[in-house]
């Protein structure tokens, strides 16, 4: 991998700063941690770290409003995190607006206090206490994270509560409180900044001595080196929870992050569980099939660590048998060590998520961030360049060496098991002035080569020789939209079964050579299109584009592989009933296109149509579907177009086109109704509820897709839209509620929703409605929103080419509506050319608040009267 070089810089009052230089890309990532977690906070006073995550977007004495209000509009994302040890914010954004960033983040960190105000504070602690709900409280398995972090860590241990807090001492705080926490370590001696991308590092350091030098540092903060868990010999726990699959989870307490032994327990836990030649997939998923998911992994902390193991049973009866062959494959680790070939798979694996980490800027695995990280907790940021090889220098012994001393006898193993007949329920600076840009950067796509082959076959290629690997994708057209409705599931089961072995490999050794190279093999069906991809390092390029043409051209469908998989995904359907959101990606659409309609069926299937697929009807599917002619290549990373070109003649030449054709399914939408309806669906006991709202609309070839894409993005297509500033932000009924619009070739659907306080339903859907009724006459689209929607959209446009598998999407975008090879190259300037005229006649022509269909899933008992007196025809739904 190349080295990574920075400069390391420390301001009088104790503030670090680090800058990388990349020019690759017109954008810059700022990126700020602070060294203080939930474990800095007290018993009866949690949750602090996290609440401050949120206040810190909300405004600072020179900039009193939203943080996303002044970023978004320059096209800047920006997200922020808190864990155990430590809390960090990023923006990426256009590298012309880098003194922006360093303003706000320097206000935050100086002058936040004076804005927050008991008003700021309560509507954030119910967003906190809504995230809790929405990520904890109402999700399967949700809560058995919170407990086992509990019982792992007695008191007085910091990791004892979880990060996220009480409910209760969220509810106690006071803004004294809280002010106290911040003065304590939100400082400048208790921080550091990175900053990665498009910079000059002397004016980026001379733009963060101008706003942070004169902020005034803190008293040191007293730390904990090292904090075992407490826990002596082993302990079984059980909680009842509202799922449909009992989980197992085994932790053992193990060690911290930089741990001489963390690296060996970090390669462990990928020959135990990560990817389908771990020996947890090949036993209990693959050979006894009494497991529906499995996963094993370090959790290495700044003071104490875990080692964890788990795995969902497909039913009650296989529990036990899933419990005990973990333990059996635990024991065969003793009398059968792992030998030096899965420790170079994993290690292969290991450096290929690495290099794809660090092929970005920015981000929560970007450059920036792990300068950071290694800067708080090491102190050398330069670790960057040598951190990995601690894992590649991991010797068997090792290995051999850490299983005896940590997976004893001192651990804790969870069993979530359903709650009973629940199967049967469904410097001196003007501060006050914000920052004016630099001169725009200018962009220009990366280019994409399209070639064809004699077959048919079209060749896509970018390259990008600023990164170490490459993304290969094979993408044919079609989709679950060309499912017949009896036999929904069958292109997503088709597509899934092409890695289940060829007349030269079986299903294991497709999966074992993809994980040695570091990778694995995915597949992905969409509604109107599959596609099989896999990432790797630039060296195996040519071997992984002949086992992906292999696969292709070679399936065999095996049926014990094709049963494998059927009955995988029976019970992969009962887990989505489990989880509201899941469950409302299958009902919505077959509620606003019709169950019988190409949209609205299962994507993944039924039940009965799952039961009835057979071997031939996969090998017809394929036969119909996987042609040439159908099919598009398309390659992206460090590789030449010659090389590409070369490769694809060699392994796809010889597939021979088909005459054979799958007839278009039937077309006609659900009619829209004449008045609004709601369907209910019912969670009984849900903490929150779980709503969409949306009706049918223009294709995505229409001459008005530019402008519904615009006035979307203003109605709830980030942070600062209308939806998600009403709902979240200034009634704080919802951790985050949005629009889209899924774009289809013959008729698209506008949707809106997230999930909100069970007790906020009802409101919930009125503000919704509300939300697209004032587009018309109430709250019509402003000329300041376009223009700040168009910014923000503009200015995001670079960073949407940073990744391959940004790239990649783009690219599918333009094979599958069919647009030019040039389409982003004059992108821009179509959206500059949008006028508040065309916003205007998008919502009269295209937003229909009459003809909303609404979907919520929530607890009937407690909802249903209060959302009746909405006036609104109710229709309760079984999933």
């Amino acid at each position: 991998m190349n080295k990574i070089n920075f400069e390391k810089h420390v301001l009088p009052n104790g503030l670090q700063v680090i800058l990388h230089e990349d020019h690759t890309l017109p954008v810059v990532s700022v990126n700020v941690w602070y060294h203080v977690g939930s474990k800095d906070e007290q018993l009866g006073k949690t949750g602090f770290a996290h609440l401050f995550e949120h206040i810190m977007f909300e405004g600072s004495k020179h900039h009193n409003r939203s943080h996303f209000d002044s970023l978004q509009v320059v096209g800047a994302t920006l997200n922020g995190s808190t864990t155990t040890d430590r809390t960090n914010y990023w923006e990426n954004l256009p590298s012309n607006h880098l003194e922006l960033a360093i303003w706000l983040e320097s206000d935050r960190m100086g002058f936040l206090l004076e804005a927050l105000d008991q008003q700021r504070f309560d509507v954030q602690r119910d967003v906190v206490k809504n995230e809790r709900r929405q990520s904890y409280e109402n999700r399967p398995y949700g809560m058995a994270s919170l407990r086992l972090q509990k019982e792992t860590y007695p008191l007085p241990h910091p990791y004892h509560w979880p990060t996220i807090g009480f409910h209760e001492d969220l509810d106690a705080a006071n803004l004294e409180d809280v002010k106290d926490f911040f003065l304590r370590y939100y400082i400048p001696n208790n921080a550091s900044v990175s900053i990665a991308g498009d910079i000059e590092p002397k004016k980026t350091l001379e733009l963060v001595n101008k706003y942070f030098s004169d902020l005034k540092p803190g008293m040191p903060v007293e730390r904990i080196k090292y904090m075992d868990s407490p826990l002596q010999g082993s302990s079984e726990l059980k909680l009842y929870d509202n799922v449909s699959l009992p989980r197992i989870t085994i932790l053992w307490p193990s060690v911290p992050r930089f741990h001489k032994d963390e690296a060996p327990l970090a390669l462990l836990a990928g020959i135990l569980g990560d990817g389908k030649g771990s020996r947890l997939y090949r036993s209990l998923i693959y050979d006894k099939q009494i497991a529906q998911s499995t996963s094993s992994y370090m959790d290495a902390m700044e003071i104490a660590g875990d080692f964890l193991i788990d795995a969902t049973a497909p039913d009650a009866k296989s529990f036990q048998e899933t419990r005990n062959e973990i333990y059996k494959e635990i024991d065969e680790l003793i009398s059968n060590p792992p030998s030096m070939h899965e420790l170079e798979r994993v290690k292969n694996r290991l450096e290929m998520q690495y290099s794809r980490q660090i092929a970005n800027i920015g981000g929560f695995g970007g450059r920036a961030n792990k300068l950071n990280s290694f800067n708080i907790f090491t102190g050398d940021p330069d670790q960057i360049n040598t951190d990995m090889q601690r894992y590649l220098e991991v010797s068997d012994n090792d290995v051999k060496r850490v299983i005896d001393k940590y997976l004893g006898s001192r651990r804790i193993e969870m069993s979530v098991l359903p709650v009973e007949s629940y199967s049967q329920k469904t410097f001196a600076i003007d501060r006050f002035a914000q920052p004016k840009p630099d001169p725009e950067p200018k962009y220009t796509p990366p280019q994409i080569h399209k070639e064809s082959l004699k077959n048919g076959m079209d060749v896509y290629i970018v390259e990008k020789q600023d990164v170490s690997s490459v993304l290969c994708g094979l993408l044919i057209k079609g989709g679950s939209s060309i499912d017949p409705i009896s036999q929904s599931g069958i292109s997503s089961l088709t597509t899934s079964m092409l890695q289940e072995g060829t007349s030269t490999r079986t299903s294991e050794e497709i999966a074992n050579e993809f994980e040695f190279m570091g990778s694995s093999l995915t597949s992905i069906t969409s509604r109107e299109y599959s596609l099989l991809g896999a990432e790797v390092l630039s060296k195996h390029f040519r071997e992984s584009l002949s086992i992906l043409s292999d696969i292709t051209l070679n399936p065999s469908f095996p049926q014990h592989e094709l049963d494998r998989i059927k009955a995988q995904r029976i019970t992969q359907l009962k887990r989505i009933h489990d989880d509201p959101n899941s469950l409302s990606e299958i009902l919505f659409p077959s509620i606003i296109y019709g169950k019988n309609h190409k949209y609205g069926h299962s994507s993944i299937g039924t039940n009965q149509s799952l039961s009835l697929i057979t071997q031939d009807n996969i090998k017809n599917h394929y036969r119909a579907t996987f042609t040439p002619s159908n099919t598009s290549l398309i390659i992206v990373g460090n590789v030449s177009v010659t090389e590409v070109i070369n490769l694809a003649n060699q392994e796809f030449s010889n597939w021979i086109p088909n005459s054979i054709s799958i007839k278009d399914n039937n077309n006609s939408a659900k009619t829209l109704p004449e008045k609004i309806e709601i369907m209910l669906a019912d969670k009984p006991d849900a903490s929150q509820s779980v709503i969409r709202a949306g009706h049918l609309t223009i294709p995505r070839s229409h001459k008005d897709y530019q402008p519904l894409m615009m006035l979307n993005q203003i109605l709830g297509g980030q942070y600062t839209a209308r939806l998600n500033m009403n709902l979240r932000q200034d009634k704080g009924y919802s951790y985050g509620y949005r629009s889209w619009v899924e774009w289809h070739n013959d008729i698209s659907a506008i949707v809106a929703g997230g999930d909100v306080q069970t007790s906020a339903t009802k409101e919930s859907i009125f503000e919704t409605i509300n939300e697209f009724e004032s587009l018309y006459t109430k709250n019509p689209v402003s000329s300041e929103e376009l223009e700040n929607a168009k910014s923000s959209v503009i200015q995001q446009f670079p960073s949407s080419f940073e990744s391959l598998n940004q790239i990649l999407e783009r690219i599918i975008t333009i094979v599958l509506f069919d647009l030019d090879i040039n389409h982003y190259g004059n992108y821009i300037n179509r959206i500059e050319k949008i006028t508040l005229d065309d916003i205007q006649n998008a919502v009269t022509s295209h937003i229909k608040p009459d003809q909303l269909r609404i979907l919520v899933i929530g607890d009937q008992k407690v909802i249903e009267n209060d959302i009746s007196q909405l006036g609104i025809p109710i229709e309760i739904i079984v999933p």
